[in-house]
C-alpha cells in the first residue's frame, strides 16, 4: 500500500531504510501513519573494520615507535602510517636513513646491532622510530584513528578521559591531522561540565590549546554557571593569571568575530588510501604482484588486512623472491580488471567498467574478502550496463571466464543490434 501524497511529514533514514511519519493529507487531516521504505540492500563496506583489525592484532608490523622519555614501544605498519600522516612519514624516512647507515656499520667486525623480530614468520627487523613528543596512551588513540578514521570515545565527562583526549588533541595539532583535531574538539566540548570545566581549562592553558581554553572560559562566564564555578574549591587553586582572565572575561566579554576561513576537515581514510595506491606509496612497496609476467608493486600489510588469501600466504609461506602471481582461480584477469580489484582492496572502490565486473565476479570467494560486496556490485554492473559500445569487450571477457549466461546475453544483443555493433 502506497501512502497518499502529504505535507509537513517527518522522515528519517536509519540503517538501510527510510521511515515516514505523519503529515497533513486530504482536507487538512492530520495523519498518524508510519511507513517504512526499504532501500537496496548491499553488503556494507568493511574497509575501516579490516584496517582496524590489522591495528588490533599488529600482525605483519614492520615498525616500532619509541615514545617519550620512558621509551614505551608501540608497533605499527609503514603502509598505513605513511599513507595517513605526513609528519610521521617524515620521521619514518629519517629512521630509514639511520637504519641504512647502521646496516653499513654491521659489515664491520666490531659493529653489533640488536634486531627485534616481529614474529608471524617475518624475519625482517622492526624499524625503530623515536617520537619524543608523544606518550604511549594518547599515541595509541591517534594510531587507532589512522587505521579506522575514528576513535573510541571514553566515558563522557570523566575527567581523566577528557584529559586523555586533550593529549590526543595536542598530538593532532602537532602532527597536522585536521580530521582528528575536529573529532577531539567535538568530544571535549561535549564533555565539559560544571564538575570538570576548571580542570579542563587549566590543562588547556598549560598545553596552549587556545580554542579549547576559549570554549571553557565562555562556559564559565555564562550567567547560569558563573556563581557555581567561583564557589568551587578548584577555583581557589587556579593559577592567578587564569583567575584574572576569568574575572575580566565576565566583566567585559570579547566581541564575537565571524571567520570567513573555511574549516579544514582534513582527508579521510578513503582519500588517503586512494592517493597511496595512485603513487604516493610507491617508495614503501614491499611486495611485487605479477600479472601475466608484468610487475605491480604493492604493500603486504594492506593486502593482508583486506584479504584472507594474502594474510595466509604472508603468514605461512611468504615467497622468497617477494613476488606473487595473480589469478582468480585458473583465470588471469585483464590489466584493467586487476587495477579495479586493487582499488577495491586499498580503498573500497566498487565503480568499474562492466567488462571488469565479469573478471572480478568470483574474486571475493577466491581472495577471501570480508563479504561479497564486490560481487553484488559486479552483478548489478553487468545487468545494468551492457550496451552496444561495450558489448564486444564483455563478450570477450565472458568467453575467457566461461560465463556462459553472460556470453549468451551478449550474443543476443549483438544479433539484435548487428548493424550498430
Amino acid at each position: 500500500q502506497l501512502p497518499s501524497g502529504r505535507l509537513f511529514h517527518a522522515a528519517a533514514v536509519i540503517s538501510d531504510a527510510m521511515y515516514i511519519f505523519g503529515g497533513t493529507v486530504d482536507n487538512n487531516i492530520r495523519s498518524g501513519e508510519m511507513y517504512r521504505f526499504q532501500f537496496s540492500c548491499y553488503p556494507k563496506c568493511t574497509l575501516h573494520e579490516d584496517y582496524g583489525r590489522l591495528w588490533e592484532n599488529r600482525q605483519f608490523s614492520d615498525l616500532e615507535f619509541v615514545l617519550g622519555e620512558k621509551e614505551e614501544r608501540v608497533r605499527g605498519h609503514t603502509a598505513i602510517v605513511t599513507a595517513r600522516c605526513k609528519w610521521l612519514k617524515k620521521k619514518i624516512m629519517q629512521a630509514r636513513e639511520r637504519a641504512k647507515q647502521v646496516s653499513i656499520l654491521e659489515k664491520e667486525p666490531c659493529g653489533k646491532v640488536r634486531l627485534i623480530l616481529p614474529g608471524f614468520g617475518n624475519e625482517d627487523p622492526l624499524l625503530e622510530v623515536p617520537i619524543r613528543e608523544a606518550e604511549a596512551q594518547p599515541f595509541e588513540v591517534l594510531m587507532q584513528f589512522l587505521y579506522t578514521d575514528k576513535i573510541k570515545y571514553p566515558r563522557k565527562g570523566h575527567v581523566q578521559d577528557v584529559l586523555l583526549i586533550m593529549d590526543v588533541y595536542k598530538l593532532a595539532l602537532n602532527f597536522k591531522l585536521s580530521r582528528l583535531e575536529q573529532l577531539c574538539l567535538q568530544y571535549i566540548e561535549a564533555s565539559v561540565d560544571l564538575q570538570n570545566v576548571l580542570i579542563v581549562c587549566e590543562n588547556a592553558n598549560k598545553l596552549q590549546l587556545d580554542q579549547l581554553k576559549e570554549h571553557c572560559l565562555n562556559f564559565v562566564v555564562k550567567e547560569s554557571h558563573f556563581n557555581q564555578v567561583i564557589m568551587m574549591k578548584e577555583f581557589e587553586h587556579l593559577s592567578s593569571s587564569l583567575i584574572v582572565e576569568i574575572v575580566r572575561r565576565k566583566q567585559q566579554p570579547p566581541v564575537r568575530t565571524h571567520s570567513d576561513q573555511p574549516l579544514d576537515i582534513g582527508t579521510s581514510l578513503i582519500q588517503d588510501m586512494k592517493a597511496y595506491l595512485e603513487g604516493a606509496g610507491t617508495e614503501f612497496c614491499d611486495i611485487i604482484l605479477l600479472l601475466d609476467g608484468h610487475p605491480r608493486p604493492a604493500h603486504k600489510a594492506i593486502l593482508a588486512a583486506r584479504s584472507s588469501y594474502f594474510e595466509a600466504m604472508f603468514r605461512s609461506f611468504m615467497p622468497e623472491d617477494g613476488q606473487v602471481n595473480i589469478s582468480i582461480g585458473e583465470m588471469v584477469p585483464s590489466k584493467q580488471a586487476f587495477e579495479s580489484m586493487l582499488r577495491y582492496i586499498y580503498y573500497g572502490e566498487v565503480n568499474m567498467p562492466p567488462e571488469d565486473s565479469l573478471y572480478l565476479f568470483a574474486a571475493p570467494y577466491y581472495y577471501g574478502f570480508s563479504n561479497n560486496r564486490l560481487q553484488a556490485y559486479c552483478k548489478q554492473n553487468l545487468e545494468m550496463n551492457v550496451t552496444v559500445e561495450n558489448v564486444l569487450q564483455i563478450l570477450e571477457a565472458a568467453d575467457k571466464t566461461q560465463a556462459l549466461d553472460m556470453k549468451r546475453h551478449c550474443l543476443h544483443i549483438i544479433v539484435h543490434q548487428f548493424t550498430k555493433v
